[in-house]
Order: structure tokens, then C-alpha cells, then sequence
């Protein structure tokens, strides 16, 4: 094959990352299940992150009566359940068939919508969203797929809309080599730490809110997701 288009060259990118280490993409065996069912990983839960309550008690994400919300790589639907329980009418979408099933399992029919979607190569339905939330996903994506990702998030969030994203922090959890040696080694260590500024710069046409590291489990005050390794930003798309 020659490379004649753009997707054609994220096609022959993604070759570099056989062998299970680009967990963005579907697999013969779904590599999440093994996650989702190991009853210590941290993913096992129903908490929703503690940057979303932060983000909500300072007024900066509002109550979601008549808004719509989309977490993409949702997994078991923790986020998800608690943005519905905000009033947002919310979609869940992940890769993994057994993330949808179970968060399904987990969710009362009326509270949530969960789909098995691909987010970075099929059109999520229902949007645009005026609130699109990524908590676990875009660390995990190989530098080149970036591109789809934004594409995708573009299409998907509203003028005036509202994007948080929860990542590996740069020098506390993921690689920090630059994106020229991962796609040379082909392998992606586990993830990919971002800094406030990595994410400034890759969300540039985006109005930056806040960043944070997420706050430490010692001084919650009620029962929330939080790891120190994890930092979370949020953005609004301009009108």
C-alpha cells in the first residue's frame, strides 16, 4: 500500500504498536476484561473522580438539568453514573465489550446510556455534547492517534462546551520519553505522563479552566476516586 490520505498514515502508524501495547484499539482478547475483573485494580470501582466534585463545588462544572454529557472510555461507568446523578443526560462509550455490559449491569436503565464504541474511528451519536469528560483514555493513546482524538473531540463538543480530562501525571506515573522514541520502540511503557502544559499546548484551541493534581485521599470528605500519580484538567471550547 502507498499512503494517500491522512487516515491511511495513522493506519499504517498503528502496525508499529502490535502486540498488545496500544490498549486503544480492539484486540482479540479484549486486554480490559483482565482489568476490569482483577477485584484490586483500582478501576474496580463505583467512585467517581475527586476532580469532578472539586470542579463542581467550586461552580466551575455546573449542574447538568437540560445538558449532555459524554465520557468516553467510560469503563465500569463510574464517571458516567455520577454526571446522570448531576442531571446530565450522559453517554457512557468505551472499546471494551465487557466495560459496556458490566456498566450496564451496575446502572438502573433510566440513569445512563452505555455504548461500545471505537471514539477515535466511529461517530458517537447523541451529540454535540455540552460536556465531553476523559478519564483513563487519552494516556493511553500512541502519539500519532492524538490527531484522531482531537478530530473526534471537535466533532463531538459543543461552542461554549466544557472538556475535563483526568492523566497519568508527567513524572509521577507513565513514560516520559518523547513521542519520536515511542513510535520508534513501538511500545508505549504503560502510558503516557502529561504535564498542565503538555495538555495546554495538544488543547490549544481550547479556553484552559484549571489543572490540578487530584487531591489526596486524606482530606476528602466524602468517598471519591484518587490516586497521586492522576492530574486533571479542564478546558471550555470558545463560542
Amino acid at each position: 500500500m502507498r499512503v494517500a490520505t491522512v487516515e491511511q498514515l495513522l493506519d499504517v502508524l498503528d502496525g508499529l504498536f502490535e502486540g498488545g501495547s496500544d490498549l486503544t484499539r480492539r484486540q482479540n482478547v479484549d486486554p480490559w476484561e483482565q482489568i476490569f475483573t482483577r477485584p484490586d485494580h483500582p478501576l474496580n470501582s463505583d467512585l467517581p473522580d475527586v476532580n469532578l466534585l472539586d470542579w463542581h463545588a467550586a461552580g466551575l462544572l455546573p449542574d447538568g438539568e437540560g445538558l449532555t454529557a459524554l465520557d468516553i472510555g467510560c469503563g465500569l461507568g463510574r464517571n458516567t453514573r455520577w454526571l446522570a446523578r448531576q442531571g446530565y443526560q450522559t453517554i457512557g462509550v468505551d472499546i471494551s465489550a465487557f466495560a459496556i455490559v458490566q456498566a450496564r449491569t451496575r446502572t438502573t436503565a433510566t440513569e445512563a446510556t452505555f455504548l461500545e464504541s471505537d471514539f477515535l474511528r466511529e461517530a458517537v451519536p447523541g451529540g454535540p455534547f455540552d460536556l465531553v469528560y476523559d478519564s483513563g483514555c487519552f494516556h493511553h493513546l500512541p502519539p500519532h492517534r492524538r490527531l484522531s482524538y482531537l478530530h473526534a473531540l471537535m466533532a463531538c463538543l459543543k461552542p461554549g462546551g466544557l472538556f475535563g480530562i483526568c492523566t497519568f501525571a508527567a513524572g509521577k506515573m507513565g513514560s516520559d520519553v518523547d513521542d519520536l522514541a515511542l513510535l520508534k520502540q513501538g511500545k508505549l511503557e504503560g502510558g503516557i505522563g502529561y504535564s498542565a502544559d503538555d495538555l495546554r499546548e495538544i488543547f490549544a484551541d481550547l479556553e484552559p479552566l484549571d489543572s490540578r493534581p487530584l487531591r489526596p485521599l486524606q482530606i476528602l470528605s466524602e468517598p471519591a476516586f484518587t490516586f497521586a500519580f492522576l492530574s486533571a484538567s479542564l478546558f471550555r471550547r470558545p463560542l
